[in-house]
């Protein structure tokens, strides 16, 4: 409330900024904590196992169980070579409309948090503006015989532009660390079906 108080009406912005920002930043570290908690390489050794004992199915099976993107591309890899698609190409294409219907997965959201980002800091500088503007009013009034008329408007400038930053510089760093995360779950989604593919090309 102390905040509030002095940074003016438009604190309420960058509150409402600041709590669409937290809830973006919880969802997407659920979703990284239980759905992409695995790697290629977590399911080659497992893949393997069965691809010695030529137990496609048993792959499909296994691959079903996991909740990862890179799971989910294997599998339709592996799905589509068991319904005796043997065709490299065909394979690929199926890699590649699989691997592209999980971005939307792994992106969900983050637009919200890039605005929270972007868009807070020029509510702090808006807040900055009007603030001054108030301060300057106040001079034209009063004069400057009462300094606190003019700390007024002042503070109220200074206490926005902080609390624009103060939201807006880590979610700015939270979102290039998500980014970085979905760019490495993507890199590996191609990492996965290269070699699976590279496999069936035997």
């Amino acid at each position: 409330m102390y905040w509030i108080k002095n940074g003016g009406a438009l604190m309420y912005f960058i509150i409402l900024m600041s709590v669409l920002g937290t809830g973006v930043i919880i969802e997407k570290f659920i979703y990284f904590r239980i759905s992409e908690k695995r790697k290629f390489d977590d399911l080659k050794e497992e893949i393997n196992e069965y691809l010695e004992k030529g137990d496609l199915p048993g792959v499909i099976e296994y691959l079903d169980t996991t909740k990862c993107s890179t799971g989910k591309v294997l599998k339709e890899v592996f799905t589509s070579c068991n319904k005796d698609t043997k065709s490299i190409v065909v394979l690929e294409e199926k890699a590649r409309e699989q691997a592209l219907a999980q971005i939307p997965r792994l992106e969900k959201n983050m637009w919200i948090l890039s605005m929270v980002a972007h868009v807070t800091p020029l509510i702090g500088l808006l807040g900055t503006v009007t603030g001054m503007i108030k301060a300057f009013q106040a001079v034209a009034i009063h004069g400057t015989g009462d300094a606190s008329i003019l700390a007024e408007g002042i503070s109220e400038a200074l206490f926005t532009t902080a609390g624009g930053l103060f939201v807006a510089i880590p979610a700015l760093i939270i979102y290039n660390y998500y980014n970085k995360k979905i760019d490495d779950v993507v890199n590996d989604m191609e990492k996965g079906s290269v070699e699976v593919i590279n496999y069936f090309r035997r």
